[in-house]
């Protein structure tokens, strides 16, 4: 004879949540796994990264970048184009509780053609400002992950209002930098780029 009393039906209650419980996070660990494995075969997006930064201090050192099929030069007065989006317009100390003057940007996509890459001193106190300038590369290939460094440089700036082509390239279709087509040959962006302004914070 069967006993059907209260502890007995906690009892299977308990036990039966406990299964529900157990299957469920069977079925979570499965469905991670098979994402993980769709996630591994995707390429992730070639993204050219351009990044500079400049001494401490009060002063405002803007970053221009453009590229293939962009139509305005992306800087503090345009921030986001076809290609290119701005993603920290530095203004010197303030607002900026960090103490470090940087500015960033980055495209979405490698296509082939020239990129060209300024530095504009619009307010520096202290003369002369060196600005060094990184551009990389995230890696959308096979045989690649991370960001691997496609050129380097330090632009001196002497005068406000002054600017730079720090570096100057072009990519192939496979996203590779073209021999012989790495230099620093003035070519202005910021006029261009004031032409669809988008407002900001400042400059």
């Amino acid at each position: 004879m069967k006993r059907t009393g209260p502890a007995v039906v906690f009892r299977d209650v308990l036990l039966g949540t406990i299964g529900i419980i157990v299957f469920a996070w069977f079925i979570s660990l499965v469905q991670i796994s098979q994402n993980k494995k769709k996630d591994d075969g995707v390429k992730p997006p070639g993204n050219v990264t351009v990044a500079i930064n400049w001494p401490l201090g009060d002063t405002d050192i803007d970053l221009w970048v453009t590229g293939p099929g962009e139509p305005y030069p992306v800087g503090y007065s345009n921030k986001g184009g076809v290609l290119w989006n701005l993603l920290r317009d530095d203004l010197g100390t303030f607002p900026d509780l960090s103490g470090i003057n940087y500015e960033s940007s980055y495209s979405r996509g490698n296509p082939a053609g020239e990129y060209i890459v300024n530095v504009h001193c619009f307010r520096c106190p202290v003369l002369p400002q060196k600005v060094n300038v990184e551009v990389g590369l995230s890696a959308n290939n096979a045989t690649g992950k991370g960001t691997r460094t496609l050129a380097t440089a330090t632009v001196e700036l002497k005068a406000n209002g002054q600017e730079r082509t720090a570096i100057r390239f072009k990519l192939d279709a496979k996203g590779d930098m073209v021999p012989g087509s790495l230099n620093s040959v003035f070519q202005e962006l910021r006029a261009a780029g004031k032409q669809p302004a988008t407002g900001g914070f400042g400059q």
